[in-house]
């Protein structure tokens, strides 16, 4: 097959600002302002970006190549300090910062695909596939590192990511390269990163979460295999991957092999799948025993909650209907406990309840278990995936509580989100533990009452770190004090602990 990558124009008149001798390359790096990040990433992506669009032989680019990527290296840490972010919309400083980073990214992944392009070309019937294949697998790499770094800012992945990493899979798979280079990560290892991460959902996260899965996509990659869509047998475990489509991987459902007759092939995570199962029974087992018991089982819910997204997606239980209309939203589980009616419960206040204040988003689908929502009014980094925001349609007086499942950033401010419906009469209350803690203070929490049809029982949403095995808490309510005792997880977000409880 031929490699169609996207590449600029060559443009002779850069020629003369190139620097094509690797040893000068390396000392103009090394003296580089490495302090001032965003100077030092300006400079490198002017000269890259000359040396992409210059005629220079392959392996001579490669050995340039190397140069500007040990210096990104280098700066990687600096530009992530500065764009990770704890909610969104992001500041504009860290938005900028971001777009420079992935920026850098994506243009010295040109450089490598134009070497590939011109390696290929060049290569004789009987030549070395060595350099092809690192070439390829650097560019992978490089693709992996922009949607790490998309996923940290909640931003989609640019236009064509997908489309050539699928190409170069096939390349690789039609001329025998997919285990090589022997000496780093494959080929065929930098692609399942791909593929794990993003079935993971990774805008599904926030960002100290979005660590663990990182991690648990590097480890657990190789496990998974690669079939042909007419070996498929069942659909749990089971994902579909359109080779000749700019999309990532999606769950298979309840499509059969004849739904599908493109350039497709299937992945199997069932193998796994098994090894997360004995994974977390090995960690259930550790919990109790655990230095850090609070710590422990926070990893262990991730787990958890990673493991259904790598083997059986999660059902949407009802069809999105598209909609023109907006929303009222307060965000976090202290505000929606309290336009849920706790703040009269407050002992220690004598003030008039409060009318909390939203933010009107424009939705754009609905269903009866959620929204998708838009909008660029929403205060700087407020907005947070896995926290609990109070909402109610602009005709309503009555506020329903929900869980944010995702967050996308668009340009600029405008940024979308997620709602997962939890309840629509929760009430808003008080609750402590009664032993076990130095802090007396009540704190804010949702008592979401039982849905008969779901067949889900009464629950409480509190702040991270309340739940746990069997502890007694004692719950302010408008019918007065109530003695619970805590008995099953249902849940833990960054933002909350969901659980179910019995009368103490």
């Amino acid at each position: 097959m031929f490699l169609l990558l996207n590449l600029p124009d060559l443009d002779p008149r850069l020629a003369d600002s190139v620097e094509t001798n690797p040893k000068k390359l390396r000392d103009w790096l090394i003296a580089l302002p490495m302090t001032n990040v965003i100077e030092a990433g300006r400079l490198v992506y002017d000269a890259l970006s000359a040396c992409n669009r210059t005629k220079i032989d392959p392996d001579e680019r490669f050995k340039l190549l190397e140069q500007y990527r040990t210096t990104l290296d280098l700066l990687a840490g600096g530009f992530e300090s500065m764009y990770t972010t704890h909610g969104l919309p992001m500041k504009e400083s860290a938005r900028q910062v971001a777009n420079l980073a992935r920026t850098l990214w994506q243009e010295l992944s040109v450089g490598y695909k134009r070497a590939l392009i011109d390696k290929v070309e060049k290569r004789s019937l009987f030549g070395s596939n060595k350099l092809t294949s690192q070439l390829i697998q650097i560019v992978l790499l490089l693709h992996y590192r922009v949607l790490k770094l998309c996923s940290r800012i909640y931003t989609a992945l640019p236009e064509g990511v997908w489309q050539e990493s699928h190409q170069l899979f096939r390349y690789a798979a039609e001329n025998k390269l997919l285990e090589e280079p022997e000496e780093e990560l494959t080929i065929s290892h930098q692609y399942k990163r791909l593929l794990m991460l993003a079935l993971a959902d990774p805008m599904r996260y926030a960002p100290s979460e979005l660590d663990k899965v990182i991690e648990l996509t590097d480890n657990y990659a190789s496990l998974i295999k690669f079939q042909a869509v007419t070996q498929l047998s069942s659909t749990a475990g089971f994902f579909l991957v359109r080779l000749d489509a700019d999309e990532g991987p999606s769950f298979v459902g309840a499509r059969t092999a004849d739904d599908y007759n493109g350039l497709a092939m299937l992945i199997d995570t069932i193998e796994l799948g098994k090894k997360l199962l004995r994974s977390l029974a090995s960690l259930e087992q550790k919990v109790p025993q655990a230095q850090d018991r609070l710590k422990a089982l926070m990893w262990l819910e991730l787990l958890r909650r990673v493991s259904r997204q790598w083997t059986i997606a999660p059902k949407r239980l009802f069809n999105r209907m598209q909609t023109d209309s907006e929303i009222e939203i307060c965000l976090g589980l202290a505000v929606s406990a309290q336009c849920a009616g706790m703040e009269s419960l407050d002992p220690s206040s004598s003030a008039e309840p409060a009318s909390p204040e939203g933010v009107r988003w424009r939705i754009l689908n609905e269903s009866p278990g959620g929204y998708a929502v838009q909008t660029q009014g929403a205060p700087t980094e407020r907005v947070r995936a896995g926290e609990i925001v109070a909402i109610r349609p602009v005709y309503s007086e009555d506020w329903m509580v929900a869980s944010v499942r995702w967050l996308q950033q668009a340009d600029e401010s405008r940024i979308e989100m997620g709602l997962q419906v939890m309840s629509a009469r929760a009430q808003g209350v008080l609750l402590k533990p009664t032993i076990g803690t130095q802090d007396s203070r009540y704190q804010p929490a949702l008592l979401l009452p039982e849905i008969t049809a779901l067949n889900q029982p009464s629950q409480i949403a509190a702040a991270k770190g309340m739940y746990s095995p069997l502890r007694e808490l004692s719950v302010l309510t408008p019918d007065g004090e109530l003695l619970l005792r805590a008995t099953k997880l249902v849940e833990q977000q960054m933002g909350y602990d969901l659980f179910q409880f019995q009368a103490s």
